[in-house]
């Protein structure tokens, strides 16, 4: 701190002394009592020189009011300078952002419905942010507003449509007659060629498995289209043959021994009902199946059990109102199912074998004409028997219960037709031919295919005949069973023709 003399106040005894303020001063009573007499001696200051005084004390105060006065307009001037130049307005940014989901529109049509899915579509819009700073030099203001705004749309729409489409299935009536049934009206002179034809198999007698092969073929069918279809026996499953072909295709079976509902086991019998389904003797499986037309898993029909018994079926046949007829060996008798019925009625046979018009000794083929006359080709009493409607008792028409090799005698009848003439033809398997009995009966038969006599694998013999069937032309197909094969032998008219009757 400086030690120099303080500037005495105008006005003020020139001996009132300041007192230097680092001096240490020993003060006796006589200096207070000087000092007091000092005091005592301070002259008093003139009114008007009071007035001076008050006057420029009272100026000073308002230069000194004045001075802050301009100080602050000049700070707020500054202020406001400041404000001015130090005010940010920053708008943050104002983003608006779309977004469209991509539309996909998946259009999916099939025979039945057409189902389609839309769109959706989001809308987003985000934003925005304000900040304001003022700042002065005697007080520091902050203000901050911040404003956001965010919008978001989102609209979505989902359409479905869907279009049903009925559909209708209409099953095409097959006209029977004459295939598989009954022939054309043949003429009476007529003969067939004695060479066959192989449609089926090999024509050497070798049995197989592959498409083109059978392998103990039984039951045959010939449709109006001239489609040939076998039951191929130890190959478990139904073959179809179309004209001229020599592959076959599976139709019903998977060529595998089973009971699923796609197997066979040991089918005896084929035939065609009227809406082209396939029906089938399946034999070692106690059942009969349906395939429909087209499908290769079958349906059961009828199967053995206590009410409904059902043994070794070795032949079914369909007449002209869809009721199949079955040969059942095992229970000497045919038994006939109609339509949507698994319980069959016996309408042949029926109880233990025997040689009586009401008896059957193991029987196999059956036929049924256009009136329901039921011919059946009863095995083990080496004859035809014929069953008018309703009757159970049945009439020798071919055979007479003896076996042999003669015109009038069968060895082991094991199939029949019957054409529109009422002639018959049967299949006579140990004598390896195919014999014809005319209306007259007792003139007995006459051989037309197989007349060697001797059976053999040459174009010209049979070896155990199985089958036969006419195509709507009057030609008839064999199964030629121990030769693995099916043989067509075309009819024959004279160049003069004949008559009909």
């Amino acid at each position: 701190m400086s030690t120099g003399t303080q500037a005495v106040a105008p006005g003020l005894p020139q001996f009132y002394q300041p007192i230097e303020q680092s001096t240490t001063h020993a003060v006796s009573p006589r200096t207070v009592r000087q000092v007091n007499t000092s005091i005592g001696r301070i002259p008093e200051i003139p009114g008007n020189s009071l007035k001076t005084l008050n006057q420029r004390f009272l100026v000073g105060k308002v230069a000194v009011v004045a001075l802050i006065f301009a100080l602050a307009v000049a700070g707020v001037f500054y202020g406001v300078l400041v404000l001015r130049s130090s005010t940010t307005t920053t708008t943050v940014e104002t983003t608006t952002t779309t977004t469209t989901a991509t539309t996909t529109t998946t259009t999916t049509t099939s025979t039945t419905s057409t189902t389609t899915d839309t769109t959706t579509s989001t809308t987003s819009t985000t934003t925005t942010t304000t900040r304001t700073t003022t700042t002065t030099s005697v007080t520091t203001a902050t203000s901050t507003t911040s404003t956001s705004t965010t919008s978001t749309t989102s609209t979505s729409t989902t359409s479905t449509t869907s279009t049903s489409t009925t559909s209708t299935t209409t099953q095409t009536t097959i006209t029977f007659a004459p295939v598989g049934i009954y022939a054309l009206n043949i003429p009476t002179c007529a003969t067939w060629n004695d060479t066959g034809l192989t449609m089926a198999g090999s024509s050497n007698g070798t049995l197989g498995s592959d498409l083109g092969s059978l392998s103990a073929p039984v039951s045959i069918f010939v449709d109006n289209n001239n489609n040939l279809f076998v039951a191929d026996r130890d190959n478990a499953r139904v073959l179809k043959f179309v004209p001229n072909a020599t592959i076959g295709i599976i139709v019903a079976g998977n060529g595998t021994i089973g009971n699923g509902s796609n197997q066979l086991s040991s089918p005896k019998g084929v035939a065609i009902d009227q809406y082209g389904d396939i029906i089938v003797a399946d034999s070692s499986n106690y059942r009969i199946q349906k395939f429909v037309n087209g499908s290769t898993i079958g349906i059961t029909l009828a199967e053995n059990s206590t009410i409904n018994p059902l043994g070794q079926m070795r032949d079914l046949h369909i007449d002209v109102n869809n009721n199949i007829y079955v040969t059942d060996s095992d229970n000497n008798q045919v038994g006939k199912f109609i339509p949507f019925s698994s319980i069959g009625v016996v309408v042949a046979g029926g109880g233990p074998a025997g040689p009586g018009l009401n008896q059957l000794s193991s029987p196999f083929g059956n036929f049924i004409d256009p009136n329901g006359t039921l011919y059946i080709a009863d095995q083990l009493n080496f004859r035809v028997m014929k069953y008018d409607p309703g009757s159970l008792n049945g009439t020798i028409v071919a055979g007479n219960g003896t076996t042999g090799s003669t015109a009038y005698l069968l060895a082991q009848p094991i199939a029949v037709i019957v054409d529109n003439n009422g002639y018959i033809y049967v299949a006579d398997y140990s004598n390896g031919r195919i014999m014809k009995w005319t209306t007259n009966y007792a003139a007995g038969g006459v051989c037309i295919i197989g007349c060697t006599g001797t059976t053999g694998v040459a174009a010209t013999q049979l070896r155990g005949p199985r089958d036969l069937k006419f195509d709507r032309y009057g030609n008839i197909y064999i199964t030629d069973q121990a030769n693995h094969r099916i043989q067509k032998f075309m009819i024959q008219i004279p160049p003069l023709g004949c008559s009909s009757g």
